[in-house]
């Protein structure tokens, strides 16, 4: 968009106030590396920007910004432990280099109030119209728009985000609004009831993984010599489809989850060959040898087949998004692999007791 006429002044915020943002209109200086918390400051070198922004926690950053995705959430991160209102950083190039403006409006996260409203043309205007990637930082996301007071048309919230030549805010952004990034519980639930858009990202990892032993049967020989056991046994291994929470918890995936669901089966399916379950029921029939006087216990050890991936959920109130790692984790009806006995011997008076030991010389059970 071209010259705008202001509207108005940024709304209000704990750390600014209505003295703090007519001076940044009034004197705000021509710079490259510009840091603004209420009020303007601009530095020569783009070290010195990110030094002043964290606080002085970050004091090796590069001159100039060092461009990328990667290396600017890099950076970005390591601004955060020094300072918890940073909120954002905007660059003039669509990747994260050029001149650059750090805004430190009370972060996204803990109980603070969310940053109001950016006005470029209010803060800095050699910003207005020549700010094409951001990054949101301590939990906020970033939402452009090109006009003021977050008006006109209006980007997506993002944590990261660029805006090539050709695409409809290049070069036309005129004021930002932030977004708390949602937790995975919430993006969870979101996906659930509908409030959210929920897409399986691209790529998945396969793996095999063996769960744990459980005891399926037994056999006691109660006898002086050898002897050979034919013992049917049945047992289930409950299947997984999960989602994992920020504190390790696992949110099921059910039926409520529609297409994300039946996508992440479809991509299950293709990668092993064979559709989920909710249980994998293993049963069979095992000879085994029974030393004297001992109790033998059958375990199996289920192996499960594991394929590991993400869904992306985009809020609907704003477009915030929130990455959901998923699992989905099946056992394999792999016959007699995985079977182990463990013998131990009978003590006296086990042999005594008449429901181990009866006159047929033992007993022999399925658990």
């Amino acid at each position: 968009m071209n010259r705008k006429n202001a509207v108005s002044v940024l709304a209000a915020l704990t750390v600014l106030s209505a003295s703090g943002v007519a001076q940044a209109a009034d004197t705000a200086p021509t710079a490259s590396y510009c840091h603004y918390n209420g009020t303007l400051s601009c530095f020569k070198t783009f070290r010195e920007l990110v030094n002043a922004a964290s606080f002085g926690a970050v004091q090796d950053a590069p001159l100039t910004p060092p461009g990328g995705a990667a290396a600017t959430l890099a950076l970005s991160a390591r601004m955060e432990k020094g300072n918890k209102y940073l909120s954002s950083m905007h660059f003039a190039n669509p990747d994260w280099t050029g001149n650059v403006l750090s805004i430190a409006a009370n972060g996204c996260k803990g109980d603070m109030p969310l940053p109001a409203v950016m006005n470029f043309h209010v803060i800095n205007s050699a910003f207005d119209n020549r700010v094409n990637s951001e990054v949101g930082m301590n939990g906020c996301q970033v939402s452009p728009a090109a006009d003021p007071n977050h008006t006109g048309y209006v980007g997506h919230a993002r944590p990261i985000g660029w805006h090539n030549s050709g695409t409809a805010l290049y070069n036309q952004i005129t004021s930002v609004s932030y977004y708390r990034t949602p937790t995975r519980d919430e993006a969870a639930k979101a996906c659930q009831n509908g409030t959210a858009k929920c897409t399986l990202d691209a790529g998945a990892s396969s793996s095999i993984v063996t769960g744990e032993s459980k005891a399926v049967a037994f056999s006691t020989n109660c006898t002086s010599v050898l002897q050979n056991r034919a013992l049917w046994w049945e047992t289930s291994v409950a299947n997984e489809e999960s989602m994992q929470t920020e504190y390790g918890q696992k949110l099921t995936i059910g039926l409520e989850f529609g297409d994300l669901k039946t996508g992440i089966e479809a991509s299950f399916a293709q990668r092993y060959g064979h559709s989920t379950t909710n249980t994998t029921t293993f049963k069979q029939q095992d000879t085994v040898n029974i030393p004297p006087r001992t109790r033998s216990i059958l375990y199996k050890t289920p192996v499960f087949e594991v394929l590991s991936g993400s869904a992306t959920a985009e809020m609907n109130d704003g477009g915030a998004i929130a990455t959901l790692p998923w699992t989905v984790k099946q056992a394999v009806a792999d016959g007699s692999d995985g079977l182990t006995w463990d013998e131990v011997p009978l003590t006296a008076a086990e042999l005594k007791n008449t429901a181990l030991c009866p006159m047929s010389g033992g007993v022999t059970r399925a658990l």
